[in-house]
């Protein structure tokens, strides 16, 4: 993750982290607060929703009963009973006076409620009309549906739904008329149509509960009885009356249901005396209204806190990018070789800390490199003098030469000697322009030069070579150990009445070759030691060269760097010990790396 983040830029990882901080969290508010709102939507919704139709069945039950208590009054009467059963042997007349009376015993107080009631018959056990009273008449198919379910049951009311030959809704009250002595047997029916439109007015009319809401009354054969807005009908919407009476028979209470393709929020209450269930409908849409608005607002909310978080974002993010780009052009300004940089950012944070150490460090380069042109020009200078030292060697060996065998000729020996051992010291250290020899060569040239001074001081040194012959091949820088040679004799060993003696000692560990150079002279004091380290005992007329012990520990801390160098141990009167530490570069080291570099 960490890797797949460090493939794009700070400025970009910045911009996408504070909006994500900005938006996750108000998405998932908005999102539960969406939620939230809903579930108490619901909730509250539902609680309402049941108050109403509980006081919708109580009313339902209360209308019902004025229906119901009217057909009670026309089954007990004795008179439509005694018609009934002696119908075909009644005359017109007698029919004419039968309608009378009843009229005047049974209807004349329930006239008032012939405002909802369409049409009124009673019939016989055979269908035949015995009264028929109202201003419309059902249709033909729906007198012969009603009737035959009347007879079918026996035991209960039968509500349904018919239309008139004027092709009106109604609902239709069809009940049996039993004889109300002996054996009880079915004498006729009687069989109301009821105005839906005022019924549903009268039950519904005070009731709203929100646009395109619906409130629904279902018999237990599954029919729309009535509804509040007549939005479905049983004969017209096929699918949503499967669909409503799917949910009854499955015992569903409340839910969410799907007709025309449009959510409802759906609630039932089945009325156990009627065996009717009362439904609720309500649109999801107008449901969610107000989570809609809380939603729309809290989207608007988003997008203000997104735009601000953005303008934070973009000047957080430049205040880290801008300062990391000024440090990262310096840096390419100083992998081009350009050493004058300034950051100049003098800020609290981590990127001015970065920029600070940075700076130090390019100040650091600079006298690191001024350090080196030092030590280079320094290096240039000793190369200088050696070369100031020099004089034509064909001439010098050439006047060596004719001496030499001039002093043979002539039998001086110790002169023949001398010569011979300057000719050979002058040929290693003037011609032989290499900068580096092996520790065997800068030995031989060490004898070479106590035998001129042997002859110069007529002293009888001896010099004690301990140095194992393996490590005779080891490349040293020339003038390694003879300017140490040479200073023990220079301050050391001249005018010692003892037998002066120099003793020389190597040992190798792992890489580092440490070379060991004692004598038993009269020593130094420290100020005298000090005098020798800081370069001010170098031009003497007695040396060989201008090279002193100050030179060779330069020299080495040149070639080899800190960790190699040169330690003197001197007191008055115990002699000196003068210890080399250098890395071990044998000759068979140094031919491989040159054949290595001449193949590559």
């Amino acid at each position: 993750m960490i890797k797949l983040l460090r493939k794009s830029k700070v400025q970009r990882r910045l911009m996408i982290s504070f909006l994500l901080l900005a938006i996750i969290p108000l998405c998932t508010f908005g999102f539960l607060a969406y939620h939230k709102s809903n579930e108490a939507i619901t909730s509250k919704t539902t609680t309402f929703v049941n108050d109403i139709l509980r006081l919708l069945g109580s009313k339902i039950g209360t209308e019902v009963a004025k229906y119901e208590t009217f057909a009670d009054q026309i089954m007990l009467n004795g008179d439509i009973q005694q018609a009934l059963l002696r119908y075909n042997r009644l005359s017109d007349l007698d029919i004419s006076n039968i309608h009378k009376k009843f009229e005047d015993t049974v209807l004349s107080d329930k006239f008032w409620l012939f405002a909802t009631i369409k049409t009124l018959q009673i019939l016989t056990n055979n269908g035949q009309v015995l009264y028929d009273y109202g201003y419309e008449e059902f249709t033909t198919e729906d007198k012969q549906r009603i009737f035959a379910l009347a007879k079918q049951n026996k035991s209960a009311d039968i509500w349904t739904t018919a239309h008139t030959t004027a092709g009106d809704n109604i609902l239709s009250l069809a009940r049996r008329i039993p004889l109300s002595y002996g054996s009880g047997e079915t004498v006729g029916f009687v069989i109301m149509g009821i105005d839906e439109e005022l019924f549903s007015q009268i039950l519904f009319g005070s009731i709203n509960m929100g646009q395109g809401s619906e409130q629904i009354i279902m018999n237990d054969a599954g029919e729309i009885l009535t509804s509040n807005n007549h939005l479905f009908h049983s004969d017209q919407d096929l699918e949503a009356n499967r669909t409503l009476n799917h949910l009854i028979n499955s015992r569903m209470e409340t839910g969410i249901v799907t007709l025309r393709a449009e959510p409802y929020f759906f609630l039932n209450t089945h009325n156990e005396v009627l065996h009717w269930n009362v439904i609720s409908l309500i649109p999801q849409a107008y449901l969610n209204m107000g989570s809609v608005e809380i939603r729309n607002e809290m989207f608007f909310i988003a997008v203000i806190c997104v735009v601000v978080s953005s303008l934070f974002a973009t000047f957080i993010s430049i205040s880290i990018s801008t300062p990391l780009k000024k440090l990262v052009s310096g840096m390419n300004q100083v992998m081009r070789g350009d050493l004058k940089v300034e950051i100049n950012d003098k800020h609290p944070d981590e990127i001015g800390y970065l920029s600070g150490k940075f700076e130090a460090m390019i100040e650091e380069i600079k006298l690191l490199i001024e350090r080196v042109e030092q030590e280079q020009a320094q290096k240039r200078g000793i190369e200088l003098q050696m070369l100031q030292a020099q004089i034509n060697p064909h001439f010098l060996f050439n006047t060596l030469s004719s001496l030499k065998w001039t002093a043979m000729l002539s039998q001086a020996d110790s002169v023949s000697n001398g010569l011979g051992a300057l000719a050979e010291l002058l040929r290693s250290t003037i011609v032989q322009k290499n900068e580096r020899i092996t520790l065997g060569e800068e030995l031989r040239n060490i004898k070479n030069y106590v035998v001129i001074q042997q002859i110069r001081y007529g002293m009888s040194l001896q010099v004690d070579v301990q140095i194992p012959e393996q490590l005779l091949d080891t490349q040293v820088l020339k003038f390694l150990l003879q300017p140490i040679v040479e200073n023990s004799i220079i301050h050391g060993l001249s005018g010692e009445n003892m037998e002066p003696r120099i003793t020389m000692t190597a040992e190798l560990n792992g890489v580092v070759l440490k070379i060991k150079l004692s004598d038993n002279g009269k020593g130094m004091s420290a100020e005298k030691l000090q005098e020798i380290l800081q370069l001010r005992d170098n031009h003497s007329e007695n040396r060989l060269a201008n090279i002193g012990i100050g030179n060779v520990r330069e020299r080495i801390k040149l070639h080899y760097g800190d960790p190699y160098g040169l330690e003197i141990w001197s007191k008055p009167d115990q002699g000196t010990d003068v210890i080399i530490t250098i890395p071990y570069i044998s000759t068979l080291q140094e031919d491989s790396a040159d054949a290595d570099t001449n193949c590559g």
